[in-house]
């Protein structure tokens, strides 16, 4: 019994060896694929929204939420910034005047919850410092 389950073995990895080298499914076929194109239907209003959002973020750049971090004089204000861009380089730093002080303000944020995530850091080390709104 054995052996005849080594001969139907041996004959079955004969015959699989003999096939394989016979059967080369697609490999010898040489064809010419066109090139594919795409198409894409969308509506006309997703452009005139996508061009709409970008001008929106373009402009009204003074209508954003902003963060002070001081008020008070000219060298102070100068001084602040510097430290603030030192330790937080990742986002825009300004020194506005407003009769009679000088004010530092840190960033442009869309919305007010970009707004306060943002200021959690900052009042780490600007304990002081608060949010101002658009107007």
């Amino acid at each position: 019994m054995r052996l005849l389950a080594r001969k139907r073995f041996i004959i079955i990895a004969m015959t699989a060896f003999f096939y394989s080298g016979i059967i080369s499914a697609q490999d010898g076929i040489k064809t010419q694929h066109p090139e594919g194109k795409v198409t894409i239907n969308q509506d006309p209003r997703i452009a005139k929204l996508i061009a709409y959002k970008s001008e929106l973020n373009q402009s009204n750049t003074e209508k954003r939420f902003s963060i002070q971090i001081y008020n008070g004089t000219l060298e102070g204000a100068e001084n602040a910034e510097k430290e603030f861009q030192e330790k937080f380089d990742d986002i825009s730093c300004n020194i506005s005047f407003e009769t009679p002080n000088y004010k530092v303000r840190v960033g442009k944020f869309r919305n007010r919850l970009e707004a306060d995530r943002y200021l959690m850091k900052v009042r780490e080390e600007y304990p002081s410092a608060f949010l101002l709104q658009p107007k």
